[in-house]
C-alpha cells in the first residue's frame, strides 16, 4: 500500500522557516500540527552539550520529530553566494528496517523537505545517527561512534472494543471504548423477547431485530436472532437502541424500556467525518460533465457486476461516495489529501486478511468531497489474456457463473471504506459485494 506523500498520521506539516537553507547555523526549527496525536508525539532533542533527551511519548502509529543543534556537528562548513553549501541530514531506521532520512540543518534542496516528522510504523527500536556533508565534498557524523542513538517505541495501546449487552434478567452494560470509528457489538439474549415464537415446518420461524437511531436521525437495524451483531458508530453523540421480536404470522413484541428506548453515549472523534454516504457504483457508456451521469448511479448496496459489457464497452465503471466534514471538505482544500484518509478494504475469498489501498478524490459536489474507485483496481480477473499455467491464477473464490450458456467465470470482491478510521458499510453493517465476470475460456485452467 503507497500513498505518495511524506506524512500521513498528522493533518499538516507546517514550516516555521520557509527557507532553512538560507538560515544561519543552529537554526534548523520547525512546527508541526499535533492535532489528534495527543499522547502519539514526541521530540528528539539533540543539545549543544552533546545531551539527548525524549519530550513526550514514542508511541507506535505515532510521530516524533527532531531537535537539532547544529554545533554538536561543525564537521562541514562553507558558503556558496552567500548562503550556506551545508546540510546536516537525520539518518534512521525503525526495527532494523529500511533507513530513511530527514533534513534537520543547514542547506535544503525544497522547503517541503525541512522539518518532516518522523513516522513511528511500527514498535521497536528506533536508531538515529547524523551526517554533516558539503558540496565541497566534505563529510562528517554524528553517530555515537558507530553505535548510533538509540530509543524504544512503545506499542500502542489497543482500545478495548466496545460491547453493549442486554442480558436475560433486563437493562442494558456498556463496557470498552465507545466512541465515533469504533465498532460496537451488541450482545442480545433472546430469552429477553420470548413472545413470538413461530414455527414453520418444524423449523423456528422467527427473529429478533435490534433498531437504531443516531443523533442525526439516521436509523437501521441489523439481526441478533444469533445472541449478538455489530454497529458501525459512524457518529458521536446519543445513540438509541430498541428491539423487534417477529414471527413468521405476525406476531411482533418490543423490547424498548417502555418506548423510552436504550441510550449509549458515543465519545467524539475530532479526526471522523462528519457524514459519509451516497455511495452508487456505475457501469455505463454515457458520460456527463467528464463524469458519470446522476441518471447512472445505481446504490451501491444492490451489487454490481463488472462483465464483459464493462471491460469492453463502458466509459465509466467505478464506484463513488460523498464525504463531509465541516472545514474540511467545504471548500476547495489544497491538504484534503492529508486531512481525510480515505481507503478501501477488500478481498477476494469469503475468509483471509483484506488488502488495503487509498482512495482517490474525484471532485466536490456541493459541501462534499467525492471520492472515485475505478472497478478495474480491485478486479482479480485481470491479467493475462488466456491463462496457461495454474501460477497465473487469481487468489479468489471462482466459480462458473450463472448465465445458462456457461461461457462466463465469477468471483466476487468483498470490500468497505474507511475515512479515517470510521467505516462506511451497508446499512445493515455488513460489507458491500461487487461480481467480477470474464469468459471462461480465459481461466479454464483456474477451475481445474
Amino acid at each position: 500500500m503507497e500513498k505518495m506523500r511524506p506524512v500521513q498520521l498528522v493533518k499538516s506539516v507546517l514550516v516555521a522557516l520557509a527557507l532553512v537553507a538560507c538560515a544561519p547555523e543552529g537554526e534548523g526549527s520547525f512546527a508541526v500540527d499535533r492535532a489528534g496525536l495527543e499522547g502519539r508525539s514526541a521530540e528528539l532533542v539533540f543539545t549543544a552539550d552533546h545531551q539527548q533527551r525524549v519530550e513526550g511519548t514514542l508511541v507506535a502509529g505515532g510521530i516524533a520529530t527532531i531537535s537539532y543543534d547544529a554545533s554538536r556537528l561543525t564537521t562541514c562548513r562553507g558558503e556558496r553566494y552567500g548562503n550556506p553549501a551545508w546540510s546536516i541530514y537525520a539518518h534512521y531506521r525503525i526495527a532494523g528496517g529500511d533507513v530513511r532520512s530527514v533534513h534537520v540543518a543547514g542547506h535544503a534542496p525544497a522547503p517541503d523537505q525541512v522539518g518532516l516528522p518522523i513516522e513511528l510504523t511500527q514498535a521497536g527500536e528506533l536508531e538515529v545517527w547524523f551526517e554533516n556533508t558539503s558540496s565541497f565534498g566534505c563529510q562528517g557524523w554524528d553517530s555515537a561512534f558507530g553505535a548510533n542513538h538509540r530509543f524504544t517505541i512503545e506499542a500502542a495501546q489497543t482500545d478495548e472494543a466496545p460491547i453493549a449487552r442486554f442480558a436475560a434478567g433486563g437493562g442494558i452494560s456498556v463496557s470498552g471504548d465507545v466512541r465515533q470509528s469504533a465498532r460496537l457489538t451488541i450482545e442480545y439474549d433472546v430469552a429477553r423477547l420470548p413472545q413470538c415464537r413461530d414455527t414453520r415446518y418444524g423449523l423456528p420461524a422467527w427473529s429478533v431485530l435490534a433498531h437504531y437511531r443516531f443523533p442525526s436521525g439516521r436509523t437501521g437495524y441489523v439481526p441478533v436472532t444469533s445472541g449478538s451483531a455489530t454497529l458501525d458508530l459512524v457518529e458521536s453523540g446519543e445513540l438509541q437502541l430498541w428491539f423487534e421480536n417477529q414471527g413468521y404470522y405476525g406476531c411482533r413484541a418490543w423490547d424498548s424500556l417502555d418506548g423510552a428506548n436504550y441510550r449509549v453515549v458515543v465519545d467524539a472523534d475530532p479526526r471522523a467525518p462528519g457524514w459519509m454516504g451516497n455511495a452508487a457504483s456505475v457501469i455505463n457508456r454515457m458520460t456527463c460533465d467528464g463524469g458519470p451521469c446522476d441518471s447512472s448511479r445505481v446504490a451501491l448496496e444492490n451489487g454490481w457486476t463488472y462483465g464483459t459489457y464493462a471491460r469492453q464497452r463502458a466509459a465509466i465503471r467505478a464506484i463513488y461516495f460523498d464525504v463531509w466534514k465541516a472545514g474540511v471538505t467545504d471548500f476547495d482544500n489544497a491538504n484534503l489529501w492529508a486531512d481525510l484518509d480515505v481507503q478501501v478494504h477488500y478481498r477476494w475469498r469469503s475468509t483471509g486478511a483484506f488488502q488495503t489501498r487509498y482512495v482517490r478524490f474525484f471532485r466536490r459536489v456541493g459541501n462534499d468531497a467525492r471520492y472515485e474507485l475505478p472497478m478495474a483496481e480491485i478486479d482479480p480477473l485481470a491479467g493475462p489474456y488466456t491463462r496457461t499455467d495454474p501460477s497465473q491464477c487469481p487468489d479468489a473464490d471462482l466459480r462458473v457463473s450463472g448465465d445458462p450458456s456457461g461461457a462466463y467465470v465469477a468471483a466476487n470482491v468483498e470490500y468497505y471504506f474507511t475515512v479515517n478510521g470510521v467505516a462506511l458499510r451497508r446499512t445493515d453493517g455488513v460489507n458491500f459485494i461487487g461480481t467480477f465476470e470474464d469468459y471462461r475460456s480465459q481461466l479454464e485452467i483456474c477451475l481445474q
